[in-house]
């Protein structure tokens, strides 16, 4: 007889952290799910891999894989891992080329004092200065000879220390990484809590010119950053240096399958911690479908269809993985609280409000400086139709928005029109496409798949209608095709 698992719904294992960077190591690794971007980022080849994605869509987890898989041994490389903030230069200058020479100098001198902290004892004049570079930034305790040294006191022999400077520290650090197998840094969080400001422009964007000339300068030094889209988009229309770092970005987009993957995963994490895998994969192969159907009731009624669940909850989630396991999490509380075993699909439609709520919270947060006015924008569609022709979209928003504030949107010129607004949203995932096929199937398409819909005069929408993300229509109160509010939920005591 096969074994079943034991799932506490309520467990904070179960699912794992949201944020990549604070879980511990051994669970994180126990679920991480390998993407193909991987090979690029390791690749020493490729001198600056930059990761392109939202928030919650896996830069921090990949940049955290990247530095494991590189290993940790006498033979690995020099890994470095910091954040934007950690080493954000102190400086409130104008001009482009003062910025980047300050990262240059922070960066530098970032490594100098790692590169201190693994040496052990110091001879050579470089090696010296190295070390007392980290002991004088604390990232190692002082040697013997400068403890002795620092704490001397005579009044008959005057006893001084001159501590060597490092006053360049991209020569010292190229001299010493031609001894080495390779220094990697990683950079997470470049544009943590960016602005639409020139300040924060300008130090951003001055942080990706910095690191080409410094990889560049230095063949050794590979770096490894992650930044969001809708901040190089606002940076690359004002920086045309920009344009030589283009090349460098690595755009993270999740499939369907992949984030089923990436849930099975979660749970078989949680059955490994548990010690329970073994007894429950006993002569048997479990696919991640498998996994899921654990914790999940799977097939659901979805889209007319009976669909295994990670479809919805893909769907719900917009392709985060931060969001697909917060939702996962949101549902199974309300299953434990309806005394179900399993997460049923009205455990999950059930939570979509407060979800809702806080996927609008963070859709203004993320992009307000590509739009101040954003949470408006949003607010207009509250009670509004799900569904809407093309037509009838820029009829919408010419009445309830245009009439009432003029947005401002980056790389708007001037007072933006209807179609610029609806073009807007579809770019930030506020609005999908559909397109009608035979036989009354559908399909969904993102700005992923088309971003020139609502961009060309020609052909404006090449057919298709557009809806409201389902995420997000409960916490509007919006109404479906037959006019009824989509805030009550079908109440579904299956299951109990």
């Amino acid at each position: 007889m096969l074994a079943e698992p034991k799932i506490e719904l309520t467990a904070a294992s179960l699912f794992g952290n949201d944020a990549a960077e604070d879980e511990d190591e051994g669970v994180f690794l126990g679920y991480v799910v390998e993407r193909p971007e991987l090979r690029a980022f390791l690749d020493p080849v490729n001198k600056i891999c930059i990761a392109r994605a939202f928030k919650g869509e896996g830069k921090s987890a990949l940049l955290r894989l990247v530095q494991n898989r590189l290993g940790h041994d006498e033979t690995s490389p020099l890994i470095i891992a910091v954040t934007g903030k950690q080493i954000s230069p102190v400086q409130a200058g104008k001009h482009t080329d003062v910025w980047v020479r300050e990262w240059k100098r922070s960066i530098l001198q970032h490594i100098a004092r790692e590169l201190g902290t693994r040496i052990g004892t110091a001879w050579s004049d470089d090696a010296i200065s190295l070390v007392e570079e980290a002991e004088q930034a604390g990232f190692r305790s002082r040697n013997f000879i400068s403890a002795v040294v620092d704490r001397l006191k005579s009044t008959a022999i005057p006893v001084s220390r001159e501590r060597a400077s490092v006053e360049s520290a991209e020569k010292l650090v190229q001299r010493w990484a031609e001894r080495t197998d390779g220094i990697w840094l990683f950079v997470d969080d470049v544009d943590e809590n960016f602005k639409n400001e020139p300040s924060h422009k300008l130090k951003v964007a001055s942080f990706f010119i910095a690191v080409r000339e410094i990889v560049n300068a230095i063949p050794q030094v590979r770096i490894r950053a992650a930044v969001r889209p809708n901040t190089w988009t606002t940076l690359a229309l004002e920086y045309e240096a920009l344009s030589k770092v283009e090349q460098y970005n690595v755009n993270l987009r999740w499939t369907e399958p992949e984030l089923r993957d990436v849930l099975g995963a979660r749970v078989r994490g949680y059955l490994v911690r548990t010690n329970q895998w073994e007894d429950v994969a006993r002569g048997r192969t479990l696919s991640a479908e498998d996994l899921i159907a654990f914790v999940f009731q799977s097939p659901v009624e979805w889209g007319r269809k009976t669909r295994p669940v990670h479809v919805p909850l893909v769907t719900l989630s917009r392709r985060r993985p931060r969001w697909l396991v917060e939702l996962a999490r949101e549902a199974a509380k309300a299953a434990n609280s309806a005394h179900r075993r399993t997460i049923s699909l009205p455990d999950i439609t059930g939570c979509l409000e407060a979800f809702g709520k806080k996927r609008i919270a963070d859709t203004v947060a993320e992009f307000s400086p590509q739009c101040p006015q954003i949470d408006e924008l949003i607010a207009a569609f509250s009670r509004q139709a799900e569904e809407y022709s093309t037509a009838e979209l820029v009829v919408t928003l010419e009445k309830r928005v245009l009439q009432a504030i003029t947005p401002s949107i980056v790389g708007v010129m001037g007072a933006p029109r209807p179609v610029d607004v609806a073009a807007f949203l579809f770019q930030i995932g506020f609005l999908s496409a559909r397109r009608n096929l035979d036989g009354g199937e559908y399909e969904h398409l993102t700005y992923v798949d088309k971003p020139d819909l609502l961009r060309t005069r020609t052909n404006i929408d090449d057919g298709v209608r557009w809806e409201i993300h389902p995420v997000f229509r409960q916490a509007l109160q919006m109404r479906d095709a037959a006019g009824r509010s989509l805030r009550v939920v079908p109440t579904d005591r299956r299951g109990r």
